[in-house]
């Protein structure tokens, strides 16, 4: 009887090992299985990451050929419609959309300062008149503060004082290494030159609502003139307190028809009076000494997207196209 009993006993052992067994090969093959179907999916994002940076690509080297073989991208109508971000371009199996802007016709911010290192009082007033006309036009959506400037300028001089602009009543105070290395994460005022006009987005107030609003405005790379034949409205109206949104959009409609070949045919738009003419005769161009553009191609692939933005600097002697600032986001 007892024999009986043990028996059973050891059945009922080697049943519960087996059990145990099966369960833990189980866990191992659910976990294998896991990691193998994750491996999968890993390697397939990666190689939709590897098609999307691809198209992204070929879309930079399509901006860089049309520059290099175009003098002047503003006559070429079907490549201001290619490059106006709006439309794709198919890729193998996927496409891009890619939107280039001459950049001489925008407020350069690197040249808040001058050479010799004093405040190019200009340019100030200028980024000043341009903060007003966009508040105006975002009125009660956000609002652009006037410490942007003095910020700015903190950014770009050498030393570690607050600026305060005296001509500037209200919202006047810049920043420092100080104020950053209190934010989360902290990082130190780079007090030197922007790099890029995402750089922007590292100052003082400016949020992605602020520089979507200000980036087609604003560069770090060209001379001190504006280019009229490059120039946004809000950029045109910015030259000058007396250029009202109306002269700006006929200057823009002239354009259209024949670029401007020089300054002085501005005297030609009805409206722009002998003292609007002087006050931005000395700040305007037609024809920019270096000609630089912001390339940013967009290359999507199974539904995955990445970014490149370039900054392309084109030499006029040798008709080169040099790629001076390359980034993917």
């Amino acid at each position: 009887m007892r024999l009986k009993i043990a028996s059973k006993e050891h059945s009922g052992f080697v049943l519960v090992v087996v059990l145990c067994m099966v369960i833990m090969l189980g866990i191992l093959l659910f976990g294998f299985n896991y990691k193998s179907r994750t491996g999968l999916l890993a390697a397939d994002d990666f190689r939709k990451f590897e098609q999307a940076r691809n198209c992204a690509r070929a879309g930079l080297n399509i901006a860089i050929a049309a520059v290099r073989n175009n003098e002047d991208l503003q006559t070429n109508r079907k490549l201001q419609n290619l490059f106006s971000g709006e439309n794709t371009v198919s890729i193998d199996e996927g496409n891009c959309s890619i939107t280039v802007t001459e950049e001489s016709g925008k407020l350069n911010i690197n040249l808040i300062r001058n050479k010799n290192g004093a405040l190019n009082r200009a340019v100030i007033d200028q980024l000043l008149r341009l903060i007003d006309l966009l508040n105006r036009e975002n009125f009660g959506d956000f609002h652009i503060s006037y410490e942007l400037v003095p910020s700015i300028i903190d950014w770009i001089d050498s030393d570690d004082e607050v600026t305060s602009l005296p001509f500037v009543k209200h919202e006047n105070s810049g920043a420092e290494s100080d104020y950053y290395s209190s934010l989360t994460p902290p990082y130190r005022c780079r007090n030197n030159s922007f790099e890029t006009t995402e750089d922007l987005l590292l100052i003082k107030g400016v949020t992605q609502q602020v520089f979507s609003c200000l980036r087609d405005c604003i560069t770090v790379r060209g001379d001190d003139k504006i280019n009229i034949n490059w120039a946004s409205k809000h950029v045109i109206q910015s030259l000058s307190e007396s250029m009202d949104p109306v002269l700006a959009q006929m200057i823009m409609d002239r354009r259209k028809i024949k670029p401007f070949g020089s300054v002085m045919e501005l005297r030609e738009i009805p409206g722009l009076t002998d003292s609007i003419y002087q006050a931005i005769e000395k700040i305007v161009t037609v024809n920019s000494e270096k000609q630089y553009y912001r390339v940013s191609s967009k290359g999507t692939a199974d539904g995955l997207s990445r970014t490149t933005v370039a900054v392309l600097a084109r030499n006029m002697e040798t008709e080169n196209v040099d790629v001076i600032l390359y980034k993917e986001l």
